[in-house]
């Protein structure tokens, strides 16, 4: 099976691409030649070019190629298209020549809402009509959207899928309207889109801080209680190889997490038992979090680039219940997602090996 898939130099897409590559599916990246291909340089297959972009350039060397470097599987290749996905006649031309798309592709951090809107919504509107007018051939769209389309609960009850949605944030807003534009594949192309919640693993720059924090014995919770759910990032990939495989999870939604409702105190606790590290609390109040965004946004304001935090992402944090149901994607595929016990233990072990701390 071919497949395209779209966010592969990013955290989450970057775990995607060793799940395909595990299960020896042929993949086609689409990357701008501007991308930073740190998180998958390691698969690169042409030694002989210090940049691979120059080697896009050669007019003998058209493609490179990513190696899967488990022994334990065939030797699996990703071949790269550079493409902007806001050039929907070059994605038509690309997608005749594949059987599913993965998009996972998009930004979690804008200056306004014209930065979520053009990277999130039009560059998936672009990918759905290109692969409407190549419905004789795509079997399957599978998008990546965010807990955040979803958008909080109102009660210590988790938030059913059936429920409206009421997403807090201009990033919540743009993936809700991205699935919209999923959605217009109904009747011609059967879709699955998946709503992580909270991710972590390894590789992960947002989470380290939170690790590290533990790492230096500080166990941050906050003042008032706020609970949330998360999901293992090698989880995400792996649910994808079981949707391109399994037709229940045709033209349906899924919230992905292990299950569990946290507290940070809970999270902070969890990674600190399981790495046999010792801790003392740090009590986080409100006002630290809006002050600290407050400086951010001054920052992106000088540095014309959006920081991790501002005082919308701080509204998001300052919810109350992001939870919700995730028993239809079990009782659909019969997934089991891993624990926070070890997913903790298995990313607290990548950011010691890889010398983060």
């Amino acid at each position: 099976m071919r497949i395209l898939l779209t966010g592969s130099t990013g955290f989450v897409g970057s775990h995607i691409v060793e799940e395909l590559l595990k299960n020896n599916y042929d993949v086609t990246a689409v990357v701008r030649k501007s991308s930073n291909l740190k998180k998958i340089e390691k698969y690169i297959d042409n030694k002989e070019a210090e940049d691979p972009r120059q080697a896009q350039d050669n007019k003998n060397t058209q493609n490179q190629y990513i190696q899967q470097d488990n022994k334990n599987t065939q030797n699996k290749y990703i071949k790269l298209e550079y493409c902007s996905l806001q050039d929907e006649e070059a994605l038509t031309k690309i997608l005749a020549n594949v059987d599913v798309v993965v998009h996972c592709a998009g930004v979690v951090r804008a200056l306004n809402w014209d930065g979520y809107n053009e990277t999130n919504v039009i560059a998936t509107r672009n990918l759905v009509n290109a692969a409407i007018k190549n419905k004789n051939n795509i079997k399957k769209f599978i998008y990546i959207s965010s807990q955040a389309a979803q958008g909080p609960g109102l009660t210590e009850t988790p938030k059913l899928l059936s429920e409206p949605e009421n997403p807090v944030s201009n990033y919540g807003k743009s993936k809700l309207l991205a699935e919209a534009e999923i959605k217009k594949l109904d009747g011609k192309i059967p879709y699955t889109i998946l709503r992580p919640a909270s991710v972590y693993g390894p590789q992960d720059k947002d989470i380290f801080i939170f690790f590290n924090l533990v790492k230096n014995h500080l166990r941050p919770q906050t003042y008032s209680k706020r609970f949330i759910q998360l999901v293992f990032v090698k989880d995400i990939a792996k649910v994808i190889c079981e949707a391109l495989k399994n037709p229940n999870t045709d033209n349906k939604i899924y919230y992905l997490s292990d299950g569990e409702i946290y507290s940070w105190k809970d999270v902070a606790q969890t990674i600190a038992k399981v790495n046999n590290i010792k801790t003392i609390p740090v009590i986080l109040f409100d006002f630290i979090f809006k002050f600290t965004a407050n400086i951010y946004e001054i920052i992106a304001k000088i540095t014309g680039k959006p920081q991790v935090l501002s005082r919308e992402k701080i509204g998001e944090m300052l919810q109350t219940y992001w939870t919700a149901d995730n028993s239809q994607i079990i009782k659909d595929t019969g997934f089991e997602f891993k624990k926070l016990e070890n997913g903790a233990k298995i990313t607290y072990n990548w950011y010691l090996e890889n010398k983060w701390f």
